[in-house]
């Protein structure tokens, strides 16, 4: 063998090995931390990770249900919640693609005998939760021809559409009806021809399909069981593992929809705001990473793609204990050979259920666990306190809600006006003003600021509330003299 070709060859090996070991090296660390959460009762699912086109680790840990009488294996089904909006988002832009529909035609269009405020929504409206309706009344619902019945009634929407933000399942919803009424199919049926089909998603199955020996059921931390789930609304995707990656894989190499369509779904209402994809970052127009979270019930599951550096992450739970973003974020780290935190249990999970029914017991129990048990949970997490804040005002449980941010402020003092923040904008961008005001009024009274008071302003503006709008313009002008919001609001009131 010539010389020069003998060294290309020994380099090539040499190159191979040492891919090798480090390919090596990452399945043994994430290996190892799967096991531990696996352990820490913080990880009950299958797991999928991808670098370039090798599949560098993949498992099934756990059960398939509470009883522990199976293990969950590669073909095992899983509900993947909000992630499972992603297909009818894709479906609305296939036909958009086809010359069916524009994003910008109005939902009156479309002839499904919704009121007049259909003149004013759009489809767009629709993918960036901007079109005003509101939240699905699941305690009354059980059907989609009650979701329909109840849209139908509808006098108002909640705002103006492009003009807020929330989250809701009636855009969802819509969507799926638009698909319909445009192809003449079922959603489900749509999905299965038009998707399933082309990437040969074969084990995915529409909605809860408990008799399916692949379907597995969620369970909680004491392995019980969720209830069969009422069918309330239709059009679920439920794929295994692999499935989704094809999925994610054709999004994401535009098999589907085009990447100006892609792009466009990636479009949020404002930076703190969902898109009909999940999350996204963009650099100079280019798409970086995409992250979905999707959770129902004790089902929980994350899609976490980064386009620079070609890796993708799955993971998939049937027991959920909202620690599946900080697992991602460990197998990142160690992708990236970046030194990675082995995440503790979540004390929101363990403390959710005795604080919605007593909030005092929930606090109680709280402080148990910080002194018995403190190396076991995240006690530095200001994001568990407030997910069960936010939750309470979701339950219209504003007294308990408001106690629990005061438990925050005073566990986590430096940390919890971040959160204050966050919660007003949150609540406000739903257009629930006076549970806004209520965060506002401990943000003034714990950190009284410019900022804070011009903020409290503007809820008290928009509950109606117009002199005690004025005084709390006035108070943010006697602490940040240049606040130029309290300055225009001063002299639009005086007008």
């Amino acid at each position: 063998m010539h010389k020069t070709a003998f060294n290309s060859i020994l380099a090539l090996l040499i190159l191979f090995t040492v891919q090798l070991s480090s390919q090596n090296s990452y399945t043994t660390k994430i290996d190892s931390l799967i096991e531990i959460c696996h352990k820490r009762g913080i990880f009950n699912g299958n797991a999928l990770v991808v670098k370039g086109d090798t599949i560098i680790y993949r498992t099934e840990k756990g059960f398939t249900d509470g009883s522990k009488a199976h293990h969950l294996n590669k073909a095992s089904i899983f509900d993947i919640g909000s992630i499972s909006k992603e297909f009818s988002a894709v479906g609305i832009m296939m036909l958009k693609e086809k010359g069916l529909l524009d994003l910008g035609d109005k939902l009156s269009k479309f002839d499904l005998g919704l009121p007049d405020w259909s003149e004013d929504v759009s489809v767009k409206h629709l993918l960036k939760y901007s079109s005003g309706l509101p939240s699905v009344d699941w305690q009354n619902v059980h059907s989609d021809k009650d979701v329909f019945e109840d849209l139908r009634n509808l006098k108002s929407l909640e705002f103006e559409p492009g003009n807020g933000y929330l989250y809701s399942n009636n855009n969802n919803f819509l969507q799926k009806r638009i698909i319909e009424k445009l192809t003449g199919k079922t959603f489900n049926m749509f999905v299965k021809e038009n998707i399933f089909r082309p990437l040969e998603m074969n084990s995915s199955v529409v909605d809860h399909q408990y008799d399916n020996p692949n379907f597995v059921r969620a369970f909680n931390s004491n392995y019980v069981n969720d209830e069969k789930l009422e069918l309330k609304m239709s059009g679920s995707v439920c794929p295994s593992i692999d499935d989704l990656s094809k999925w994610s894989n054709a999004l994401m190499s535009y098999k589907l929809i085009s990447k100006e369509s892609l792009n466009q779904l990636f479009d949020t209402y404002s930076q703190e705001s969902q898109s009909a994809l999940g999350n996204s970052s963009f650099e100079n127009g280019k798409l970086m990473i995409y992250t979905h979270h999707g959770s129902s019930i004790n089902y929980e599951s994350i899609v976490h793609y980064n386009l620079q550096e070609k890796t993708m992450i799955i993971l998939m739970t049937n027991s959920k204990s909202l620690k599946i973003d900080e697992i991602r974020g460990a197998i990142s780290n160690i992708l990236k050979n970046e030194d990675y935190k082995i995440p503790q249990k979540s004390v929101y999970m363990t403390i959710r259920e005795i604080t919605y029914d007593d909030v005092d017991k929930g606090i109680t129990l709280y402080k148990q666990l910080k002194q018995d048990s403190f190396d076991t949970y995240n006690f530095s997490d200001q994001w568990e306190l407030a997910r069960l804040s936010y939750k309470l005002f979701e339950q219209n449980q504003e007294k308990s809600a408001v106690k629990i941010l005061k438990l925050l402020i005073s566990e986590l003092p430096i940390k919890s006006e971040e959160v204050l923040e966050f919660l007003r904008a949150r609540i406000l961008s739903e257009n629930q003003v006076d549970k806004s005001i209520l965060v506002y009024k401990i943000m003034v009274a714990k950190f009284p600021s410019g900022k804070s008071h011009s903020g409290l302003g503007d809820a008290l503006f928009k509950k109606g509330q117009t002199e005690a709008a004025l005084i709390s313009y006035k108070k943010s002008l006697e602490l940040e003299p240049e606040n130029v919001n309290s300055k225009k609001m001063i002299v639009e009131i005086g007008n």
